[in-house]
């Protein structure tokens, strides 16, 4: 294997995703407190506006293109399968909240996660306790796509979501670390 970049070596030395998480909202609840540090906030709405997030679940039987495009002035359109529904969005104060209406119904949505690949959202209550998802994992649609061709499925986005902490959470420490274990082997290999 050749490490190319900082990124590469950083994902060696950082620890793998548990294969034992379970659902898409048990790997979220396992993420997000990692990732929260490296994210954005609604104010920074070069992250979020004019771009077309696509939902993921990871529910059997989801198989629907749903995007969610969030455009300047509030307008909030959802396509469905190619089918668009136009509604709108605000943002609650100078919270990280937004309020989407959409055919007569409002909710309200607090932000988990936010930087250009990742938009995640919780509806405001405890929804589990009502057997619905707790999250609402939004995705940049060309992030959505396998670079061999076809569609990255969940598991494969929380392998590229865990990516943002651990390409993030090498510290100066380990960095003057790896650079004196270097020094040492270079030192010891051309002193024989």
């Amino acid at each position: 294997m050749q490490l190319t970049t900082f990124k590469d070596i950083s994902r060696v030395l950082s620890p793998e995703l548990p294969a034992d998480l379970g659902t898409m909202d048990q790997h979220l609840d396992f993420i997000l407190p990692k990732v929260i540090p490296y994210g954005e906030d609604l104010r920074e709405e070069a992250f979020w506006l004019g771009k077309r997030w696509k939902e993921v679940r990871d529910d059997e039987g989801f198989h629907e293109a749903i995007l969610h495009i969030f455009n300047p002035g509030g307008e909030y359109l959802l396509s469905l399968d190619g089918n668009v529904l136009k509604g709108a969005w605000k943002q609650l104060g100078g919270s990280n909240s937004l309020i989407l209406e959409l055919a007569g119904k409002s909710e309200l949505f607090d932000l988990r996660f936010l930087n250009s690949s990742f938009l995640v959202l919780t509806k405001h209550g405890d929804q589990a306790r009502k057997g619905q998802r707790k999250y609402f994992f939004l995705v940049h649609e060309p992030d959505t796509r396998d670079p061999r061709g076809g569609e990255l499925d969940w598991r494969n986005l929380m392998e590229k979501l865990f990516n943002v902490w651990r390409e993030n959470s090498i510290g100066i420490g380990s960095w003057v670390l790896l650079f004196v274990v270097i020094f040492v082997i270079l030192y010891l290999s051309f002193s024989k």
